[in-house]
């Protein structure tokens, strides 16, 4: 008997000790996901199940050799994230990328930018707003996936991705994990340059500024998960930044972290950032300038552009490309839960378009019963799965400047939109 039960013991042990040796095995646990991508580098991130390093290989196809090698380690205080920022690449030319770890292994592709985007279309998709209850897509099927069969340039999304209740570290870590593992995601990700920015929930709380008391947790826990090109600047904290691809340049705009919605001095982006932005719109010869943006340019409510606290700003913002004659400068946003498209007057007879996607995960709301006098187009419920696209045409002759699609995960296309270049000159 006591035979028997030293055996019991004994098998109980090594039972707890496979365990534990599984538990310590070091393999990817979400992505990759591709960003950042130039004419001479780009970023990779990727997260594991438990601490430890990471090889990235990356080899130029025609070639087969590896240009670019590096071990990274995935440490616990970024919750076993890691991004690899390579360098050192070729313009136009395709790429193959291994990662390693423990015992998995990922491969994938990417190609640089360069000289022949300049005068080629230009495609992004877009959306925000992944509530997983709320998502009505078929088994096997998801909104990401219906986002990749559209062979996109760029990804974005713009916030409340995942939603929070406050915005703590915990929170958007799980939930950026719970994102991540959703059909799809990684198909489109892995390949295609994808960006983030956050809005209200995947910052703090509902509506809320800078002021909440996670807002610095938010904003580190924002960068542990999505591999932008920067982050701020040196000495003003946030998530802003811009690039380029082809005759195309991104704002990323941060609305959160410097905003403050305050009765005597308020503010959405902050004086840095504001100054940032005017002096980038200024400086930009890319024909095309996108603002990407959580919150929409039109809507009145007090966390976005028009609202109480910000239309100040924004005016001052429409004023300033006005005044300076800068051309092709247009918005994306979301939040509202719907499609909208507005076209809103700067000055001089010049106008702002601002093409707002629908939800990629939330119930709709209606359309309102008569038009506001800015809005042109608007369409929700009863979708559930939306988002949206932009194709970018850089030829100087064509007659087209941009095409904006509005698409629904279970019905495709919805609306379709299209700009000339006569609509974007600021005159």
């Amino acid at each position: 008997m006591r035979t028997i039960f030293v055996n019991v013991i004994l098998i109980f042990l090594l039972l707890s000790l496979a365990t534990c040796g599984l538990k310590t095995k070091n393999t990817l646990s979400h992505g990759p996901l591709l960003s950042s991508v130039t004419d001479s580098s780009a970023a990779i991130w990727v997260r594991t199940e438990v601490p430890g390093k990471v090889m990235f290989k990356v080899s130029e196809i025609d070639e087969n050799k590896i240009q670019w090698k590096r071990n990274i380690y995935a440490g616990e205080n970024s919750d076993n994230t890691c991004i690899a920022r390579i360098s050192g690449l070729k313009p136009d030319s395709k790429y193959k990328y291994k990662i390693s770890a423990g015992g998995s292994i990922y491969e994938n592709y990417f190609s640089t930018t360069g000289r022949s985007f300049v005068n080629r279309r230009i495609r992004i998709v877009y959306g925000y707003g992944y509530q997983p209850r709320e998502d009505e897509m078929p088994e096997g099927s998801s909104v990401f996936l219906k986002m990749k069969e559209r062979k996109a340039d760029a990804v974005f999304f713009l916030g409340d991705f995942p939603y929070t209740e406050k915005g703590s570290r915990e929170q958007i870590r799980n939930g950026n994990k719970e994102l991540r593992e959703i059909t799809g995601f990684k198909e489109l990700t892995a390949g295609t340059a994808t960006y983030g920015i956050y809005d209200d929930h995947d910052f703090g709380p509902n509506d809320c500024d800078g002021l909440h008391e996670y807002a610095d947790e938010a904003l580190e826990a924002f960068k542990e998960y999505w591999p932008n090109p920067s982050y701020g600047l040196e000495n003003d904290k946030g998530i802003y930044s811009s690039f380029i691809i082809g005759s195309v340049e991104f704002f990323l705009l941060d609305g959160r972290y410097a905003a403050r919605q305050d009765e005597i001095n308020p503010t959405m982006l902050g004086k840095i950032q504001f100054d940032w932005l005017c002096k980038g719109l200024s400086q930009s010869t890319a024909r095309y300038k996108v603002l990407v943006s959580g919150t929409p340019f039109s809507r009145f409510k007090k966390d976005c552009w028009a609202g109480t606290y910000y239309i100040n700003e924004r005016d001052r913002l429409f004023k300033y490309i006005n005044d300076n004659k800068i051309s092709g400068v247009i918005g994306i946003s979301g939040d509202i839960h719907r499609n909208d498209i507005f076209k809103i007057p700067i000055g001089d007879n010049n106008y702002f378009y601002d093409f707002t996607a629908g939800s990629l995960a939330r119930v709709h709301r209606s359309p309102p019963e008569q038009y506001p006098e800015e809005m042109i187009y608007s369409y929700g419920f009863p979708e559930r799965n939306m988002f949206a696209e932009i194709d970018f045409y850089t030829e100087p002759e064509s007659d087209t400047a941009l095409v904006f699609r509005a698409f629904s995960g279970k019905n495709g296309l919805i609306y379709e939109y299209v700009l000339s270049p006569d609509d974007l000159i600021n005159k």
